[in-house]
Protein backbone atom coordinates (compact mmCIF):
# COMPACT_ATOMS: atom_id res chain seq x y z
CA UNK A 1 0.00 0.00 0.00
CA UNK A 2 1.56 3.30 -1.06
CA UNK A 3 1.35 6.52 0.93
CA UNK A 4 -1.73 7.87 -0.83
CA UNK A 5 -3.57 4.60 -0.34
CA UNK A 6 -2.77 4.57 3.38
CA UNK A 7 -4.31 8.02 3.79
CA UNK A 8 -7.25 7.19 1.53
CA UNK A 9 -8.04 3.91 3.31
CA UNK A 10 -8.08 5.37 6.80
CA UNK A 11 -10.01 8.45 5.65
CA UNK A 12 -12.68 6.16 4.21
CA UNK A 13 -12.79 4.16 7.44
CA UNK A 14 -13.47 7.33 9.44
CA UNK A 15 -16.14 8.66 7.08
CA UNK A 16 -17.88 5.35 6.41
CA UNK A 17 -17.68 3.29 9.62
CA UNK A 18 -16.70 5.51 12.55
CA UNK A 19 -17.87 9.09 12.47
CA UNK A 20 -21.50 8.18 11.64
CA UNK A 21 -21.65 6.26 14.94
CA UNK A 22 -20.33 9.19 16.97
CA UNK A 23 -22.47 11.76 15.15
CA UNK A 24 -25.53 9.86 16.37
CA UNK A 25 -24.05 9.70 19.89
CA UNK A 26 -23.57 13.47 20.11
CA UNK A 27 -25.80 15.25 22.64
CA UNK A 28 -26.98 18.23 20.64
CA UNK A 29 -29.03 19.59 23.53
CA UNK A 30 -26.35 19.71 26.23
CA UNK A 31 -23.10 19.25 24.35
CA UNK A 32 -20.69 16.38 24.73
CA UNK A 33 -21.17 12.80 23.65
CA UNK A 34 -22.92 9.74 25.00
CA UNK A 35 -20.48 6.84 25.40
CA UNK A 36 -22.08 4.30 27.75
CA UNK A 37 -23.03 1.82 25.03
CA UNK A 38 -22.97 -1.95 25.03
CA UNK A 39 -19.86 -3.38 23.41
CA UNK A 40 -21.71 -4.00 20.14
CA UNK A 41 -22.82 -0.35 20.09
CA UNK A 42 -26.54 -1.17 19.83
CA UNK A 43 -27.80 0.09 23.17
CA UNK A 44 -27.12 3.16 25.30
CA UNK A 45 -27.21 1.95 28.90
CA UNK A 46 -26.45 5.23 30.70
CA UNK A 47 -26.49 8.91 29.78
CA UNK A 48 -23.79 9.80 32.33
CA UNK A 49 -20.77 11.54 30.85
CA UNK A 50 -17.21 10.67 31.86
CA UNK A 51 -14.93 13.69 31.58
CA UNK A 52 -12.16 11.36 30.39
CA UNK A 53 -14.16 10.58 27.22
CA UNK A 54 -15.59 14.09 26.77
CA UNK A 55 -12.10 15.59 26.60
CA UNK A 56 -11.07 12.94 24.13
CA UNK A 57 -14.14 13.61 22.00
CA UNK A 58 -13.32 17.32 21.87
CA UNK A 59 -9.81 16.43 20.68
CA UNK A 60 -11.34 14.34 17.89
CA UNK A 61 -13.88 16.98 16.80
CA UNK A 62 -11.12 19.56 16.60
CA UNK A 63 -8.68 17.37 14.65
CA UNK A 64 -11.38 16.20 12.23
CA UNK A 65 -12.45 19.82 11.68
CA UNK A 66 -8.89 20.66 10.64
CA UNK A 67 -8.68 17.67 8.28
CA UNK A 68 -12.07 18.51 6.78
CA UNK A 69 -11.01 22.13 6.34
CA UNK A 70 -7.97 20.92 4.41
CA UNK A 71 -10.19 18.71 2.24
CA UNK A 72 -8.60 15.50 3.54
CA UNK A 73 -11.75 13.95 5.05
CA UNK A 74 -15.24 14.44 3.65
CA UNK A 75 -17.08 15.61 6.76
CA UNK A 76 -19.35 18.60 7.38
CA UNK A 77 -17.29 21.54 8.66
CA UNK A 78 -20.20 23.40 10.21
CA UNK A 79 -21.40 20.31 12.06
CA UNK A 80 -17.93 19.59 13.43
CA UNK A 81 -17.59 23.21 14.59
CA UNK A 82 -20.92 23.05 16.43
CA UNK A 83 -19.98 19.74 18.07
CA UNK A 84 -16.60 21.10 19.15
CA UNK A 85 -18.07 24.37 20.48
CA UNK A 86 -20.81 22.64 22.47
CA UNK A 87 -18.45 20.04 23.92
CA UNK A 88 -15.96 22.74 24.92
CA UNK A 89 -18.73 24.69 26.63
CA UNK A 90 -20.01 21.58 28.41
CA UNK A 91 -16.56 20.73 29.74
CA UNK A 92 -15.86 24.28 30.87
CA UNK A 93 -19.24 24.79 32.57
CA UNK A 94 -19.86 21.40 34.12
CA UNK A 95 -16.68 19.42 34.76
CA UNK A 96 -14.34 22.00 36.30
CA UNK A 97 -14.24 22.36 40.10
CA UNK A 98 -13.40 25.54 42.02
CA UNK A 99 -9.95 24.07 42.70
CA UNK A 100 -9.43 23.75 38.92
CA UNK A 101 -9.45 20.01 39.38
CA UNK A 102 -11.78 18.02 37.14
CA UNK A 103 -14.84 15.95 37.96
CA UNK A 104 -14.59 12.29 36.99
CA UNK A 105 -18.18 12.01 35.70
CA UNK A 106 -21.38 14.07 35.55
CA UNK A 107 -24.97 13.51 34.48
CA UNK A 108 -25.98 14.16 30.89
CA UNK A 109 -26.88 17.76 31.75
CA UNK A 110 -23.75 18.34 33.82
CA UNK A 111 -24.80 17.70 37.42
CA UNK A 112 -22.31 16.22 39.88
CA UNK A 113 -22.56 12.52 40.75
CA UNK A 114 -21.79 11.33 44.27
CA UNK A 115 -18.39 9.61 44.43
CA UNK A 116 -17.40 10.81 40.94
CA UNK A 117 -15.54 13.99 41.81
CA UNK A 118 -11.75 14.30 42.16
CA UNK A 119 -10.79 10.62 41.81
CA UNK A 120 -8.55 10.49 38.74
CA UNK A 121 -5.83 12.77 37.48
CA UNK A 122 -6.24 10.99 34.14
CA UNK A 123 -9.60 12.75 33.73
CA UNK A 124 -7.78 16.06 34.25
CA UNK A 125 -5.21 15.09 31.63
CA UNK A 126 -7.83 14.33 28.98
CA UNK A 127 -9.70 17.52 29.87
CA UNK A 128 -6.47 19.40 29.09
CA UNK A 129 -5.84 17.44 25.87
CA UNK A 130 -9.28 18.27 24.53
CA UNK A 131 -9.37 21.93 25.60
CA UNK A 132 -5.84 22.50 24.34
CA UNK A 133 -6.57 20.95 20.93
CA UNK A 134 -9.71 23.07 20.64
CA UNK A 135 -7.58 26.14 21.42
CA UNK A 136 -5.04 25.19 18.76
CA UNK A 137 -7.47 24.44 15.94
CA UNK A 138 -9.94 27.28 16.57
CA UNK A 139 -7.31 29.82 17.68
CA UNK A 140 -9.04 30.32 21.03
CA UNK A 141 -6.50 31.81 23.42
CA UNK A 142 -8.95 31.75 26.35
CA UNK A 143 -9.20 27.98 25.96
CA UNK A 144 -5.41 27.68 25.93
CA UNK A 145 -5.18 29.66 29.17
CA UNK A 146 -7.72 27.28 30.73
CA UNK A 147 -5.77 24.23 29.55
CA UNK A 148 -2.58 25.69 31.05
CA UNK A 149 -4.32 26.47 34.33
CA UNK A 150 -5.59 22.92 34.79
CA UNK A 151 -2.28 21.46 33.64
CA UNK A 152 -0.49 23.43 36.35
CA UNK A 153 -2.74 21.83 39.00
CA UNK A 154 -1.90 18.40 37.58
CA UNK A 155 1.83 19.01 37.85
CA UNK A 156 1.56 20.33 41.40
CA UNK A 157 -0.44 17.31 42.56
CA UNK A 158 1.83 14.83 40.82
CA UNK A 159 4.82 16.53 42.44
CA UNK A 160 3.39 16.14 45.91
CA UNK A 161 1.98 12.67 45.29
CA UNK A 162 -1.53 13.86 46.20
CA UNK A 163 -3.32 12.23 43.27
CA UNK A 164 -5.76 9.45 42.59
CA UNK A 165 -5.62 7.48 39.37
CA UNK A 166 -8.90 5.61 38.99
CA UNK A 167 -9.63 3.25 37.33
CA UNK A 168 -5.98 2.15 37.66
CA UNK A 169 -4.83 2.97 41.19
CA UNK A 170 -1.04 3.10 41.45
CA UNK A 171 0.08 0.71 44.21
CA UNK A 172 1.78 2.32 47.18
CA UNK A 173 5.57 2.70 46.88
CA UNK A 174 5.58 2.22 43.10
CA UNK A 175 6.45 4.52 40.21
CA UNK A 176 4.03 4.35 37.28
CA UNK A 177 5.06 4.34 33.64
CA UNK A 178 1.49 5.05 32.51
CA UNK A 179 1.22 8.25 34.55
CA UNK A 180 4.46 9.60 33.10
CA UNK A 181 3.56 8.66 29.54
CA UNK A 182 0.27 10.59 29.66
CA UNK A 183 2.11 13.58 31.11
CA UNK A 184 4.47 13.36 28.13
CA UNK A 185 1.59 13.33 25.65
CA UNK A 186 -0.17 16.26 27.34
CA UNK A 187 2.88 18.51 27.42
CA UNK A 188 3.72 17.67 23.80
CA UNK A 189 0.36 19.03 22.72
CA UNK A 190 0.65 22.08 24.97
CA UNK A 191 4.01 22.88 23.36
CA UNK A 192 2.42 22.84 19.90
CA UNK A 193 -0.40 25.17 20.93
CA UNK A 194 2.00 27.49 22.79
CA UNK A 195 3.79 28.04 19.49
CA UNK A 196 0.46 28.86 17.79
CA UNK A 197 0.01 31.75 20.26
CA UNK A 198 3.73 32.64 20.29
CA UNK A 199 4.17 31.71 23.95
CA UNK A 200 7.83 30.94 24.70
CA UNK A 201 7.93 27.41 26.11
CA UNK A 202 10.52 28.39 28.72
CA UNK A 203 8.10 30.96 30.15
CA UNK A 204 5.30 28.46 30.80
CA UNK A 205 6.92 26.94 33.89
CA UNK A 206 6.40 23.39 32.65
CA UNK A 207 8.72 20.44 32.25
CA UNK A 208 9.34 20.10 28.51
CA UNK A 209 8.52 16.97 26.55
CA UNK A 210 12.17 16.10 25.94
CA UNK A 211 12.87 16.05 29.69
CA UNK A 212 9.88 13.80 30.41
CA UNK A 213 10.83 11.52 27.53
CA UNK A 214 14.39 11.28 28.85
CA UNK A 215 13.14 10.54 32.39
CA UNK A 216 10.94 7.68 31.16
CA UNK A 217 13.72 6.17 29.06
CA UNK A 218 16.20 6.37 31.94
CA UNK A 219 13.81 5.21 34.65
CA UNK A 220 11.56 2.60 33.03
CA UNK A 221 13.42 1.05 30.09
CA UNK A 222 15.83 -1.84 30.55
CA UNK A 223 18.84 -2.72 28.41
CA UNK A 224 16.95 -5.48 26.57
CA UNK A 225 14.14 -3.10 25.58
CA UNK A 226 11.74 -4.12 28.32
CA UNK A 227 9.56 -1.22 29.49
CA UNK A 228 8.59 -1.58 33.15
CA UNK A 229 4.98 -0.63 33.83
CA UNK A 230 5.28 -0.43 37.64
CA UNK A 231 8.60 0.02 39.39
CA UNK A 232 9.43 0.07 43.09
CA UNK A 233 10.54 3.45 44.33
CA UNK A 234 13.32 1.66 46.20
CA UNK A 235 14.58 -1.89 46.04
CA UNK A 236 13.56 -4.53 43.54
CA UNK A 237 11.91 -7.94 43.64
CA UNK A 238 11.31 -9.77 40.40
CA UNK A 239 9.08 -12.19 42.33
CA UNK A 240 6.22 -9.68 42.35
CA UNK A 241 3.55 -9.81 39.64
CA UNK A 242 3.38 -6.02 39.64
CA UNK A 243 7.04 -5.72 38.69
CA UNK A 244 7.15 -8.61 36.23
CA UNK A 245 4.14 -7.79 34.09
CA UNK A 246 4.20 -5.82 30.83
CA UNK A 247 1.43 -3.81 29.19
CA UNK A 248 2.17 -4.12 25.44
CA UNK A 249 -0.46 -1.55 24.45
CA UNK A 250 0.89 1.14 26.76
CA UNK A 251 4.41 0.44 25.56
CA UNK A 252 3.49 0.80 21.90
CA UNK A 253 1.43 3.93 22.56
CA UNK A 254 4.26 5.49 24.57
CA UNK A 255 6.69 4.68 21.74
CA UNK A 256 5.00 7.10 19.38
CA UNK A 257 4.80 9.71 22.14
CA UNK A 258 8.59 9.52 22.39
CA UNK A 259 8.96 9.61 18.61
CA UNK A 260 6.93 12.82 18.48
CA UNK A 261 9.56 14.41 20.73
CA UNK A 262 12.57 12.95 18.93
CA UNK A 263 13.45 16.22 17.17
CA UNK A 264 13.75 17.93 20.55
CA UNK A 265 16.79 15.81 21.39
CA UNK A 266 20.28 16.88 20.39
CA UNK A 267 21.02 15.77 16.85
CA UNK A 268 23.85 13.48 18.01
CA UNK A 269 21.45 11.75 20.45
CA UNK A 270 18.56 11.11 18.11
CA UNK A 271 19.85 7.91 16.51
CA UNK A 272 20.55 6.34 19.91
CA UNK A 273 17.07 7.24 21.13
CA UNK A 274 15.54 5.83 17.95
CA UNK A 275 17.46 2.56 18.43
CA UNK A 276 16.17 2.31 22.01
CA UNK A 277 12.59 2.94 20.93
CA UNK A 278 12.86 0.38 18.13
CA UNK A 279 14.06 -2.21 20.62
CA UNK A 280 11.27 -1.30 23.05
CA UNK A 281 8.56 -1.72 20.41
CA UNK A 282 9.92 -5.05 19.19
CA UNK A 283 10.18 -6.35 22.76
CA UNK A 284 6.53 -5.43 23.39
CA UNK A 285 5.39 -7.05 20.14
CA UNK A 286 7.38 -10.25 20.60
CA UNK A 287 6.26 -10.66 24.22
CA UNK A 288 2.69 -9.51 23.68
CA UNK A 289 1.75 -11.38 20.52
CA UNK A 290 -0.53 -14.38 21.07
CA UNK A 291 1.00 -17.16 18.99
CA UNK A 292 -2.05 -19.38 19.43
CA UNK A 293 -4.88 -17.04 18.45
CA UNK A 294 -3.13 -13.95 17.12
CA UNK A 295 -3.43 -10.40 18.40
CA UNK A 296 -1.93 -8.63 21.37
CA UNK A 297 -2.63 -9.84 24.89
CA UNK A 298 -3.59 -7.16 27.40
CA UNK A 299 -0.93 -8.09 29.98
CA UNK A 300 1.99 -10.51 29.73
CA UNK A 301 4.95 -11.60 31.80
CA UNK A 302 8.30 -9.97 31.12
CA UNK A 303 9.31 -13.28 29.52
CA UNK A 304 6.05 -13.57 27.58
CA UNK A 305 2.88 -15.53 28.24
CA UNK A 306 0.60 -15.38 31.25
CA UNK A 307 1.83 -12.94 33.93
CA UNK A 308 3.37 -14.74 36.89
CA UNK A 309 4.74 -13.72 40.27
CA UNK A 310 3.68 -13.05 43.80
CA UNK A 311 0.19 -11.55 43.97
CA UNK A 312 -1.22 -9.14 46.53
CA UNK A 313 -4.83 -10.30 46.77
CA UNK A 314 -5.90 -6.92 48.14
CA UNK A 315 -4.39 -4.87 45.34
CA UNK A 316 -6.95 -3.98 42.63
CA UNK A 317 -4.26 -3.70 39.97
CA UNK A 318 -3.09 -7.26 40.68
CA UNK A 319 -6.69 -8.39 40.33
CA UNK A 320 -7.02 -6.53 37.04
CA UNK A 321 -3.89 -8.20 35.63
CA UNK A 322 -4.93 -11.68 36.70
CA UNK A 323 -8.53 -11.43 35.52
CA UNK A 324 -8.06 -9.66 32.17
CA UNK A 325 -4.55 -10.55 30.96
CA UNK A 326 -5.76 -12.61 27.99
CA UNK A 327 -8.39 -10.19 26.66
CA UNK A 328 -7.92 -8.58 23.27
CA UNK A 329 -8.73 -4.88 23.45
CA UNK A 330 -9.23 -2.41 20.61
CA UNK A 331 -6.86 0.29 21.81
CA UNK A 332 -3.50 -1.57 21.88
CA UNK A 333 -4.18 -2.74 18.35
CA UNK A 334 -5.01 0.68 16.93
CA UNK A 335 -1.96 2.13 18.72
CA UNK A 336 0.19 -0.57 17.13
CA UNK A 337 -0.91 0.41 13.61
CA UNK A 338 0.29 3.99 13.92
CA UNK A 339 3.42 3.19 15.93
CA UNK A 340 4.62 0.63 13.40
CA UNK A 341 4.08 2.93 10.42
CA UNK A 342 5.87 5.76 12.24
CA UNK A 343 8.80 3.51 13.16
CA UNK A 344 9.02 2.33 9.56
CA UNK A 345 9.09 5.94 8.36
CA UNK A 346 11.91 6.79 10.78
CA UNK A 347 14.01 3.63 10.38
CA UNK A 348 13.04 2.12 6.99
CA UNK A 349 13.51 -1.26 8.71
CA UNK A 350 11.32 -3.87 7.02
CA UNK A 351 10.57 -5.63 10.30
CA UNK A 352 8.18 -2.82 11.25
CA UNK A 353 6.25 -3.06 7.99
CA UNK A 354 6.04 -6.83 8.42
CA UNK A 355 4.62 -6.37 11.91
CA UNK A 356 2.20 -3.75 10.59
CA UNK A 357 0.90 -6.17 7.96
CA UNK A 358 0.56 -8.93 10.58
CA UNK A 359 -1.39 -6.65 12.94
CA UNK A 360 -3.46 -5.19 10.11
CA UNK A 361 -4.59 -8.65 9.00
CA UNK A 362 -5.59 -9.64 12.55
CA UNK A 363 -7.28 -6.33 13.37
CA UNK A 364 -9.48 -6.02 10.31
CA UNK A 365 -10.72 -9.59 10.52
CA UNK A 366 -11.37 -9.33 14.26
CA UNK A 367 -12.58 -5.92 15.46
CA UNK A 368 -14.86 -4.31 12.83
CA UNK A 369 -18.54 -4.57 13.69
CA UNK A 370 -20.22 -6.93 11.19
CA UNK A 371 -23.42 -4.92 11.67
CA UNK A 372 -22.70 -2.08 9.26
CA UNK A 373 -25.85 -0.23 10.31
CA UNK A 374 -24.15 0.28 13.69
CA UNK A 375 -20.56 0.48 12.47
CA UNK A 376 -17.44 1.18 14.57
CA UNK A 377 -15.59 -1.76 16.17
CA UNK A 378 -16.69 -4.29 18.74
CA UNK A 379 -13.92 -3.15 20.99
CA UNK A 380 -13.57 -5.80 23.69
CA UNK A 381 -12.81 -9.42 22.77
CA UNK A 382 -11.80 -12.60 24.55
CA UNK A 383 -8.58 -14.39 23.76
CA UNK A 384 -10.11 -16.14 20.74
CA UNK A 385 -11.29 -12.79 19.38
CA UNK A 386 -14.96 -13.29 20.24
CA UNK A 387 -17.01 -10.30 21.52
CA UNK A 388 -16.93 -9.97 25.31
CA UNK A 389 -19.41 -7.85 27.27
CA UNK A 390 -17.12 -6.75 30.06
CA UNK A 391 -16.02 -3.44 31.55
CA UNK A 392 -12.25 -3.07 31.23
CA UNK A 393 -11.72 0.52 32.45
CA UNK A 394 -14.55 3.04 32.26
CA UNK A 395 -18.02 1.60 31.53
CA UNK A 396 -17.95 3.22 28.10
CA UNK A 397 -17.46 2.55 24.41
CA UNK A 398 -14.66 5.05 24.10
CA UNK A 399 -14.37 7.12 20.91
CA UNK A 400 -10.68 7.93 21.17
CA UNK A 401 -7.98 5.43 20.29
CA UNK A 402 -9.12 4.13 16.91
CA UNK A 403 -10.07 7.50 15.50
CA UNK A 404 -6.98 9.19 16.95
CA UNK A 405 -4.66 6.64 15.35
CA UNK A 406 -6.47 6.77 12.02
CA UNK A 407 -6.14 10.58 12.11
CA UNK A 408 -2.43 10.31 12.92
CA UNK A 409 -1.86 7.84 10.08
CA UNK A 410 -3.63 10.20 7.67
CA UNK A 411 -1.47 13.10 8.85
CA UNK A 412 1.64 10.94 8.56
CA UNK A 413 0.95 10.34 4.86
CA UNK A 414 -0.99 13.40 3.75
Amino acid sequence: MNSNKFAQFYSQEIVRDFWPFWEKAFDDQNGGVFTCFTNDGKQLISSDKYTWSQGRFLWLCSELYQLAKEGIVSLDLDELKVMADKTYTFLKRHTLMESNHVLYAVTNDGKQINGQTDISVYADCFFVLGINKYAEVFKNEEAFQLALLVYQTIIKRVGTGSIKTEPYPIPKDFLSHSLNMILLNVVQEIEVTARVFSYPIQDLDIKCSKDISQYIINEFIEEDGRCIELKRKSGKSEDLLLERHLNPGHILEATWFHLHSLNNWEENQQQDVLSILSKVALNALNRGWDEEYGGLLRFVDKDGGKPVGQVNDHDPYCTLICETWDTKLWWPHSEALYTLLLLYKYTKEQVFMEWYQKLYAYIFRTFPNPNKEVGEWIQIRNRKGEPLNKVVALPVKDPFHILRNFILIIKLYK
